[in-house]
This record gives structure tokens, C-alpha cells and sequence, in this order.
């Protein structure tokens, strides 16, 4: 089994069981442009990053979520703690194979995300919930606004390839900044570090119909102008 494959069949088992996640990131964004990609760009992951949704969680209550979910796909692959999630930092995990290597992260932020819609994985057909587009953009621009702009190069290529299947509405954007609690940087490591920004873009590995760094980065700042405060 592929491993998108695999990952995407443990979305759909959480979401079978009603585990309240709101899922988003590549794993969403592929979807999202699985039958309408005019960029012709797709990015592997080897991640699920969501937003537990619901009541306050223990570790062992979200533990033993991704394990039975895990459990439904491979029942020879374990779930591993690797961060306790606190103030400003989400949960993480690990899947691990019997050998104990890692063959993928879990990543989950607890907090409301009222942004969502639903998808439908196209391993089985099943809907999986997810962050609205509105609600991925806002995060990434928010990623790229502000400092180490150089770790967030793929919220770069994903802000390039959003930017050819919405319409950005600057209005909603910012509300849901404001709602979320946020307030943009100013984008000027993003605009002063084009040099490490390339650099960091061209190591970057498992990307389809991988463009030339200036032509996302033309079209991101394009973006960029529309919020600079």
C-alpha cells in the first residue's frame, strides 16, 4: 500500500468513528485539487496534521484514538508519543512499523476550527472533514509572515498552488485571522531572504511538476502585496 494510501485510510477510519478532528495540510489540499489542479503541482507528505475539536483531551484519550484507527489499516504498526501537547504546542505522534521505524507523523493542535468543510478521500469514497481552503491560505500566509519564513517553504508552494483553484477574498481572510486571534507580521524576512528561501526550495523533495522557485515566488508576492501592512 502506498503511503498517502495508508494515511489516507486512517482519516477515514477516524473520521468513521467520530474522533473530532478537523484535518488540513497537504493531506487536505491534495484532495482539494485532486480533479481541479491547474498548477499541476502535488506534494507528497508522510503527515496528518489536524485540530482536535472537541472537549479537552488527555494524551491517552487522543492516543488511543490514532492507535484504534491505525489498528483498522495495519495492525502490525503502533502509535508512539513524541510531544505532550501545552500552550501554543500541538500533540505529536509517530507510527512506527514492528521494527520500531518511523513511516509517519501525526500532527494535532488542540483548538476550535469552525472553518471546515467535507472531502471525500479518493481511496474509498469516504467524506473526511477538513479545514476550508479559506482557512489553509490563512494559516499559511500567517506561516510566511513573520520569522524563520525560511522553514515554511512549503507553505510557499502551497499558497502558489491555492492561488489557482480559489478566488482570494482579503475580507475573509482577515476575519478569520481576527476570529483565530492572529495579527500578520510584516513579510520582511520573506522579502529580504530570497536567496535562502531558493535554497531551501530547491531542497525540498517529492513535489510533481516541481516549478521554478522565481515563478512561485513572483506569484506568492502578488499575495503578499494584498496584506502588507
Amino acid at each position: 500500500m502506498e503511503l498517502m494510501d495508508f494515511l489516507y485510510r486512517v482519516m477515514e477510519e477516524l473520521g468513521n468513528a467520530g474522533v473530532p478532528i478537523v484535518f488540513k495540510g497537504a493531506m487536505v489540499l491534495n484532495l482539494a485539487i485532486k480533479n481541479n489542479n491547474p498548477s499541476k503541482v502535488e506534494r507528497a507528505t508522510r503527515d496528518i496534521d489536524g485540530d482536535w475539536v472537541g472537549e479537552l483531551p488527555t494524551m491517552k484519550e487522543i492516543e488511543k484514538a490514532l492507535q484504534n484507527a491505525v489498528n483498522k489499516v495495519d495492525s502490525s504498526l503502533n502509535i508512539q508519543v513524541v510531544r505532550v501537547f501545552g500552550e501554543r504546542k500541538s500533540a505529536g505522534f509517530k507510527i512506527s512499523n514492528e521494527r520500531g521505524e518511523k513511516i509517519a507523523s501525526i500532527d494535532l493542535s488542540i483548538r476550535q476550527n469552525r472553518f471546515c468543510k467535507s472531502y471525500i478521500s479518493y481511496v474509498n469514497g469516504v467524506a473526511i472533514k477538513g479545514a476550508s481552503l479559506s482557512k489553509m491560505l490563512s494559516d499559511k500566509i500567517y506561516a510566511i509572515s513573520s520569522g524563520n519564513v525560511c522553514r515554511r517553504t512549503k507553505d510557499v508552494l502551497d499558497i502558489y498552488v491555492m492561488s489557482f483553484i480559489m478566488k482570494i477574498d482579503a475580507d475573509e481572510l482577515h476575519r478569520i485571522w481576527k476570529e483565530s486571534g492572529r495579527v500578520l507580521g510584516d513579510f520582511k524576512e520573506y522579502k529580504i531572504r530570497f536567496s535562502e528561501l531558493e535554497e531551501a526550495y530547491g531542497k525540498m523533495k517529492g513535489i510533481k511538476n516541481k516549478p521554478d522557485f522565481i515563478e512561485v515566488y513572483n506569484r506568492v508576492s502578488d499575495i503578499v502585496h494584498m496584506f502588507e501592512i
